[in-house]
């Protein structure tokens, strides 16, 4: 380190190299000191390790001290176990470096003492990035265009900094997982003020040491959650061909109702052919009451259940099959459709509905206090409209005797799609989705780059009557979206920093998020959630007392993620859940 004799030293920047430590730094309070850990070399800002007086290498031996997690609020972070989330964060090293000269030659006082000077050598992470954002326009922030119509792009050079939490209201907070993919599907309010969870979990270990027996992967876990966020009780739904579950809905009376698709022989039914739909409902407790497979010698499947108010439940998925429990539909063996089925609350089939055909699917349904259906999806075979262009979103309504009353389209030219909806007590439904549109039904909102997360509302009639993108200039998409006491609550992913994420910024790959809005699609909140990796909310619910329940997956082991029972390894995913105030 270069300086002069008379003073006018000059200090160039040291940095910490941390090797395979990594440093999380979190807004919370200071706990025990755990003393020392890792010894690391001392480095200048080219990587070049800084020498003392004898010409060896500096080092530093790094100090950690256990802290537990706080959110935005001050409040303690807690587990499923009811424990306070707790972490080990380094704590920046004072050293001592020696003053040399032009010449790299130390120097020294009047009694030869070699002169030094103290620094603090930070614990960073990361490191210089570079990537191609959109110009935009400083006074409304829409993109820039050149002479042919194309973004304008500059180059912006960034550095990965630590995924810090407590930029948010989340006051609990879950993992669930082992060294298969697992991710959590879907959860749903219960009455006690607490709520239900289902789980997929492709793993034996971990979490699932004491519940995967002899069954074959996928495994299904159905999970009750007290109002203090402890576990009640969980169940792993066994069979010997694996089960893929995609809904979960309770009833008035807190029954479970599940549903999705499988192969399997020893369920309670006998297999058709292929993969059979298949829905289950279970009471408050985790007993099964009854289930019901749909389906034939070809592919069936359900991918979203609702609770209906007569104590039966609607759900949506597809079918190949001409033959089987879906024959009266009428399809071909050439073709599918998406259904719509309604049950009874004993399991029997009340209505079935065929909708479009091949290349057709409904993914999200939810049903009104009168026991209209909505159901949404996406729509492309041109079977029910003609496409604006690859792909577009649709709505459709139904009596609760299964009349169909409307239905309406919604895309341009690209891709859009339907995910969810929450039926707005109007009679009308507020839907979430994402679109990489600009054009037809989209004229409004002019897209951000990749796709951008939608909040559609249409009223009784069908007729929208707002629409609005929550976005930033990469991938963001709204996965499922319910009504509050005062407006909407939806959840989604987003790998942007910029526009309307700006509040909540990005940590590294995708982030979950949690919005609320009023009725009139104005956001009134944007809450991040997530670590350094890919993180994604898939479904939400709102427990009695108005808190936000968000679960998904997660690749992240740091951020909102850290002291968590279950971590990822980086690639395989763990489910991720948690409440927010």
């Amino acid at each position: 380190m270069n300086g002069k004799k008379n003073g006018n030293k000059k200090i160039i920047l040291l940095s910490l190299v941390l090797l395979a430590a990594v440093f999380v730094g979190l807004s919370a309070c200071k706990g025990d000191k755990s003393g020392g850990g890792e010894t690391v070399v001392v480095t200048d800002e080219n990587g070049v390790p800084v020498t003392d007086e004898n010409g060896e290498a500096m080092t530093v031996v790094l100090e950690t001290t256990i802290v537990e997690v706080t959110n935005a609020n001050g409040e303690k972070v807690y587990d499923e176990n009811g424990n306070v989330k707790t972490s080990v964060v380094y704590i920046p090293q004072e050293v001592g470096v020696p003053v040399t000269d032009e010449n790299g030659v130390p120097v020294t006082d009047k009694n030869g003492e070699v002169l030094t000077t103290m620094i603090i050598v930070p614990p960073t992470t990361g490191g210089p990035a570079v990537t191609q954002v959109p110009v935009t326009d400083p006074n409304n922030g829409n993109t820039i265009l050149d002479e042919n119509g194309n973004p304008l792009t500059e180059t912006v050079i960034y550095t990965t900094n630590p995924a810090t939490p407590g930029d948010n209201s989340s006051n609990w907070g879950a993992t669930f997982g082992g060294t298969g993919n697992d991710n959590f599907v879907g959860t749903a309010a219960t009455a006690d003020g607490g709520f239900v969870a289902l789980m997929q979990s492709n793993s034996k270990d971990g979490s699932m040491s004491a519940l995967a027996g002899n069954s074959a992967t996928p495994i299904p876990v159905l999970i009750k959650y007290k109002k203090n966020g402890t576990v009640a009780w969980q169940k792993a739904i066994s069979s010997d061909r694996g089960m893929i579950v995609t809904g979960i809905t309770v009833d008035k009376k807190d029954n479970i109702a599940v549903c999705g698709y499988t192969k399997s022989t020893n369920l309670g039914f006998t297999n058709a052919g292929d993969f059979d739909a298949v829905v289950m409902k279970y009471n408050d407790r985790g007993d099964l009451q009854w289930t019901q497979s749909f389906g034939g010698s070809m592919t069936d499947g359900f991918e979203a259940i609702a609770a209906s108010p007569d104590g039966g439940f609607a759900v949506v998925g597809y079918s190949s099959s001409a033959n089987g429990t879906g024959a009266s539909l009428g399809l071909s063996p050439q073709n599918s459709a998406s259904v719509l089925v309604k049950y009874t609350a004993d399991g029997a089939v009340a209505f079935m509905q065929a909708v479009g055909s091949t290349g057709d699917s409904l993914t999200g349904v939810d049903v009104d206090t009168d026991g209209n259906i909505y159901a949404v999806g996406s729509f492309s075979s041109g079977a029910l409209f003609q496409s604006f262009g690859r792909a577009d979103a649709c709505v459709l309504k139904y009596s609760p005797r299964g009349e169909r009353l409307w239905f309406a389209q919604y895309g341009g030219s690209d891709i859009d799609n339907f995910t969810a909806v929450a039926a707005s007590g109007d009679g009308g439904c507020v839907i979430a989705g994402r679109s990489k549109s600009t054009d037809h039904s989209l004229n409004r909102l002019y897209n951000q780059g990749g796709y951008d997360a939608i909040l559609v509302k249409f009223d009784a009639n069908g007729t929208m009557a707002w629409d609005r993108n929550f976005c930033g200039f990469f991938d963001d998409a709204f996965t499922d979206i319910v009504a509050t006491a005062d407006g909407f609550a939806a959840v989604g992913y987003s790998n942007s920093a910029n526009r309307d994420l700006r509040a909540v910024g990005n940590r590294g790959g995708s982030d979950g998020f949690v919005v609320t809005l009023n009725s009139s699609g104005k956001i009134t909140s944007v809450q991040g959630y997530g670590g350094s990796r890919d993180d994604k909310f898939q479904s939400l619910c709102v427990t009695a007392d108005g808190n936000i329940v968000a679960c998904g997956s997660t690749l992240s082991a740091d951020g909102d993620l850290v002291g968590s029972a279950a971590s990822s390894n980086g690639e395989n995913t763990v489910g991720m859940i948690a409440r927010f105030s």
